[in-house]
């Protein structure tokens, strides 16, 4: 869950709708300078965190009692695996995208758990396989990549209000072809792009997120059953160039 502290409690918002919004990202990109595979390709982007459980575990409470931000969740190999099971099933690229998403979560970190560890072996093994299977070279599979982590990143800065303002300029993360595109917000509160990396002049995106008016849960049940009947509302962000 992303969670972000409101006057009245807590604003949620699932990791799975997080991915949505980063797959309809994706859709508006330049036609001519999509990746392959690209329906495969925004599955795994809008997909790649549907095998692990969001609000029905112990772990997704703090110590007090507050739903707990996917960033102070700690990742089992077990979970990852059930991850990448999933994706498996539905394609060998959707597969290769998710592996390769796995792996850049832990890219120069030290293993404090040697499940991770061997979990992160196994997959830089598997996609070597994966790769040589596509006839492709890991510089091009590192490209389509890059595109699915370059919608996750921008998505995940909508839904965490981490847009500056004032005009002020930030950088989204390194796109497909090297290029780092930065995003600002405009005096009518548009979303700009720079470069423009979208195939319309102009598109809104939005994400369904719930309101929590209880700062502390019992536990895990409690928490699952207000977000369950909590009213669903809309985000909606306009990107023009």
């Amino acid at each position: 869950m992303i969670v972000k502290s409101i006057p009245i409690g807590w604003e949620i918002i699932y990791q799975r709708a997080h991915g949505l919004l980063a797959a309809k990202l994706a859709y508006h990109w330049k036609v001519a300078e999509r990746p392959p595979h690209f329906v495969e390709t925004l599955l795994a982007i809008a997909e790649h965190d549907d095998g692990i459980s969001e609000s029905r575990t112990p772990e997704n409470l703090t110590e007090a009692g507050a739903p707990k931000h996917f960033q102070l969740l700690g990742r089992s190999a077990e979970q990852y695996r059930n991850v990448m099971e999933i994706s498996a099933s539905k394609s060998r690229w959707n597969a290769l995208m998710t592996s390769m998403h796995t792996t850049f979560l832990y890219e120069d970190q030290k293993y404090e758990d040697k499940d991770i560890e061997e979990f992160v072996k196994e997959q830089h093994k598997f996609q070597i396989v994966l790769i040589k299977e596509f006839k492709i070279s890991r510089k091009a599979a590192e490209s389509a990549y890059r595109f699915v982590e370059w919608c996750d990143a921008l998505s995940l800065l909508l839904c965490m209000d981490k847009i500056q303002p004032e005009q002020r300029r930030m950088d989204i993360s390194t796109g497909p072809d090297g290029t780092t595109h930065q995003i600002w917000q405009d005096e009518k509160e548009n979303l700009r792009v720079e470069p423009w990396p979208f195939e319309v002049d102009a598109f809104e995106v939005d994400v369904e997120y719930r309101e929590l008016g209880l700062l502390q849960f019992k536990d895990a049940k409690e928490l699952d059953e207000n977000l369950q009947t909590a009213e669903v509302k809309t985000r909606t962000w306009k990107f023009c160039q």
